[in-house]
């Protein structure tokens, strides 16, 4: 399936600009639907007490599929969850959900061109925060000259 042609630096970049109020509540909803369990289109039109027919025509009509949000939506938390923890990467892939880390790879470099570890090496906050270096220690045993 093929993701969005608007796209972030490094992967699809969500098409809110122009959405409906729907496709707007559908992406706040599926975040935290995602995080909590594995969802279907079924069990949010569930939720929106629309039918799932209803729900995948009003996505048809703004040129959007239910997965290819999902989608949308699991590579944000992704980016967000490789940026900004130290989240090991089978740890990312189990909070979304997928079986196995090859699945998270494989669908991670689909959505932005790379592993989640080079994406995370790019990207990561943690690692460049401005103004922290290493610290230095005195050495011990030494005088302030530099002498033994």
């Amino acid at each position: 399936m093929e993701m969005p042609s608007v796209r972030r630096e490094d992967g699809p970049q969500p098409t809110d600009r122009g959405a409906s109020p729907l496709t707007k509540d559908l992406r706040r909803v599926l975040r935290i639907e995602l995080l909590k369990d594995s969802c279907s289109a079924a069990e949010i039109a569930r939720l929106f007490s629309i039918n799932r027919r209803t729900l995948h025509r009003h996505l048809r009509a703004e040129g959007l599929a239910f997965r290819q949000v999902a989608n949308e939506i699991r590579f944000e938390i992704a980016c967000d969850l490789l940026e900004n923890t130290d989240m090991e990467l089978n740890q990312v892939a189990a909070v979304l959900k997928y079986s196995e880390l090859s699945a998270f790879t494989r669908a991670f470099r689909r959505w932005s061109g790379q592993t989640p570890s080079a994406w995370r090496m790019s990207h990561s906050r943690l690692r460049k925060t401005p103004g922290l270096r290493p610290m230095r220690l005195p050495r011990l045993g030494r005088k302030q000259d530099g002498s033994p």
